[in-house]
Formats: C-alpha cells, structure tokens, sequence
C-alpha cells in the first residue's frame, strides 16, 4: 500500500523533483540494474524524485537508443539516461552523474541493489534534524537478514540513532551543492576508493556521515558480474594506486600512531583481498614499479591537493576511528556549515508531515529574526 499523494498527483510533482537516483552501469549489469528499477517503482510514493543513470562505458550505440531500452524497463519512472565514453572508469562516471544531477537532493546507488521502505523519507528526515552531509542505509546480502554494510568490524560512534562513521558506497545521499562545493570526486580515483576518499573530506571539512539502521534497507546481488572490489580484472592495480594516492594525498606515508589504522588495514584487507592471503614482496614490488609512470605523471596534482588539505578545518587520517568527542566536535561546528544547504527544506511540500512543516516554520523565523538582529551581522540574508 503506498503512502500520501495520489498517483496523478505524484506524477504531476515529478515535474519539479527535490531528489535524484543516480547510478552508473555497465552491460553486463543491466539485468541486475532492471531489479533496482522495478524496486524504485514499489517505493512509497510521497516523495518526487528523477533517476539518472549513467552508462558507463565505451559503446558505438547510439546514445538515444540506450536510453530507449533502459527506459523500457521501467517506463513509469521519469529516466535519463548518459552515456560517458570518454573516462568509463568509476571515478569518471561519478563526476558525470554529479555533473548532470540538477536537482538539490541526491542518492548516489549501485546497480546491484533493490530499494526497500520509505528510503527518501528516512533520509530526508534525517538530513532535516541532524547536520550530515552523507546519509546511508544499512543493506543486506541478497534475501537473507545478514547484513552487509555497514559492518560491525568498522569503527563507528552512535549518537542519537546515528551511526557516525564513513559511508561507502550501496547508498550515498546528500546535497548535491555540498557534494560539489567540497571538490566533488577526486580524478585520481578510478576504479576503487572514491567513496573511502569522498568520506574522508567531508569530515576534514568538518562534516559528518553516518547510516540510519532502522528506517529502510537495500539488498545486496552480489552475483553481478565486474564488479572493482570483488570480480574485475585487474583490480589489484587499481586498489594498489588508491592506497597509494591516499598515503600521499593526506600525509600518511610514515608509520606512526596517527596512521597506523591506515597502514593496519592496507595490510590486513585491502592487499590481502586483492593480491592474496599473502603477497609476496617480489608481486607488491612489481606492481608498484608498474605504477610508477602514473605516479610521476599524477605528482603535481597530488601534491597540490596534499597542501590544500593541510588547510582542511579538521586533520582525520585515512581510516582513522573516531571518537565521541570527535564526532561532537565536528557536530558542533556542521551545524553551521549545514545550514546554507538545509535551506531545500524550507518550502516544504503540501504532502510532508505536519512536524516537518513545523521544523520548516521554526527554521524560516529564527533566520528572519536573526537578519534583523544587529548582533548577529555575520548571519546573511
């Protein structure tokens, strides 16, 4: 049974949508993109939304006919389809779909999930009473209640019915103007690691991420076939030249107390899983050498942006675990941070809650009371 506005209604609304479904895909995964489709036409429809779907790949088909046949399988959703053959690597296509995100609210979502409960409600509400820039869902492994992300082996701090920790990947919602303005996917992120970085900034610049575990849920088709972290030919490379960039970008090349969590789950995950149990220094070595004419191409630009984030307002390390006090403190600064973005808020549909209209309300007359405050200066109009 759906909930709010009637269908002619709902679709009248998705003329002028507050969120984006985004998701990039390639051919073999359209199957699997189809299942997430039909999810996203059982979902409850009170909140207007678009979907996005970027191809990710070099093809000779037009691109008019992709859309038509990716369309066909959900012809009810309002769909547009791009086709990025110019830079099909993940990394690539994320800055497509932020690029032609238009509007203010976006979910970026793997093509290997289903959608299930009120998501955009569960995530709206969040981003209306707490200052997050990235929200998550908790997703389980196919059919089963095991659940997949987030794992309970990755640190976290739970603060009032969130869990404060890096989002990465499955589901990644938030403001597409905030996306953009702390700097958007980093081009040397290809085909791992985007979202590991991406969280890493957002909390350098003082705000925050974390999962909603009880309001809406993602299944996760771990059958899909290329997938970066589990399948695809050549991903030690590609997880090689992450952790790499990461060290040099964020100041974590020496071992020491600050970066041992790094250098701990470089070791014992990320190497483990993608060069085996136990790599041989002759293979590691190789691969680096390997790596090394991308390196001296690719150092200005990372040393560039390795000074730019000494100017980051918070120093987190790579894979650093954060404590409560951390958490409160980047809290404490997001909610000024937040505030420009919350705006989307404020003129809240005819068919929100009646306790988000009163947040809207309260929100609309605390800004108008303080523009005319002469104590206030700071706060703009």
């Amino acid at each position: 049974m759906t909930v709010g506005v009637k269908t002619g209604e709902f679709a009248a609304a998705m003329a002028n949508p507050r969120w984006t479904f985004t998701m990039l895909t390639i051919p073999s995964r359209v199957e699997f993109l189809g299942k997430l489709l039909k999810s996203m036409t059982e979902l409850p429809k009170r909140t207007p939304f678009e979907v996005v779907i970027v191809y990710n790949t070099a093809t000779e088909e037009e691109p008019m006919a992709v859309e038509a046949r990716i369309r066909a399988l959900a012809p009810t959703l309002p769909i547009r389809v791009y086709v990025n053959a110019t830079d099909p690597t993940i990394g690539g296509g994320r800055r497509v779909q932020l690029s032609v995100c238009r509007t203010p609210l976006v979910a970026f979502i793997d093509d290997d999930l289903t959608l299930h409960g009120d998501i955009l409600g569960a995530i709206e509400a969040t981003l209306r009473s707490k200052p997050l820039g990235i929200v998550g869902l908790p997703s389980y492994e196919e059919d089963t209640d095991i659940r997949f992300k987030p794992r309970e082996s990755t640190p976290y701090v739970n603060i009032d019915d969130i869990r404060y920790m890096p989002v990465q990947g499955m589901l990644v919602a938030g403001y597409r103007r905030l996306f953009a303005d702390i700097g958007g996917f980093n081009p040397r992120r290809q085909f791992w690691g985007e979202w590991t970085e991406f969280n890493l900034r957002m909390w350098r610049h003082g705000v925050p991420t974390g999962y909603v575990l009880d309001k809406g849920f993602l299944r996760h088709w771990h059958k899909a076939p290329e997938s970066p972290t589990r399948n695809m030919s050549g991903r030690e490379q590609h997880v090689l030249w992450g952790l790499m960039c990461t060290a040099l970008e964020y100041d974590a090349v020496s071992i020491n107390e600050a970066t041992d969590a790094f250098w701990r789950l470089a070791q014992d995950r990320y190497l483990q899983y993608s060069f085996g149990e136990q790599p041989s220094s002759k293979l590691l070595l190789a691969s680096v050498l390997e790596l090394m004419p991308k390196l001296s191409r690719e150092f200005p630009a990372i040393h560039a942006f390795a000074e730019t984030a000494r100017e980051h307002p918070f120093h987190f390390k790579p894979f650093e675990p954060l404590t409560e006090k951390q958490v409160r403190e980047v809290l404490e600064h997001a909610e000024e941070t937040i505030a420009p973005y919350r705006t989307v808020f404020d003129d809240v549909e005819q068919d929100d809650p009646p306790i988000a209209k009163a947040v809207g309300w309260v929100r609309r007359l605390g800004r108008a009371m303080f523009k005319r405050d002469p104590a206030h200066p700071q706060v703009s109009a």
